[in-house]
């Protein structure tokens, strides 16, 4: 059990900046409910662990996808937000026109 704590270990700091970011940037709902879907991954991850090796991979891999569904929300939250600072442009305009 101790790889399992050392590998979440390595990627909670990720996990902590990307949810700041994507809460900051992006939309707060959405970074919670990204957070709280990956914790439960990851606790999905720690009971796959003890019971046997073929169980910790489904986990691992979904905790992987909410990580680069928060990539993509905290890239497209300061693409935007950089956007419309130094160049004026309102990207959210043209989705709801």
């Amino acid at each position: 059990l101790f790889p399992a704590r050392v590998n979440s270990s390595e990627y909670f700091p990720i996990f902590l900046a990307l949810l700041w970011q994507a809460g900051l940037f992006f939309h707060q709902g959405l970074a919670a409910a990204l957070g709280l879907v990956y914790l439960y991954a990851r606790y999905r991850y720690f009971v796959g662990y003890k019971a046997s090796s073929s169980e910790r991979l489904a986990p691992m891999y979904f905790s992987s996808g909410v990580l680069w569904i928060l990539i993509a929300a905290s890239a497209l939250g300061i693409l935007h937000s950089l956007l419309s600072h130094y160049l004026g442009l309102n990207i959210l305009q043209f989705f709801t026109a």
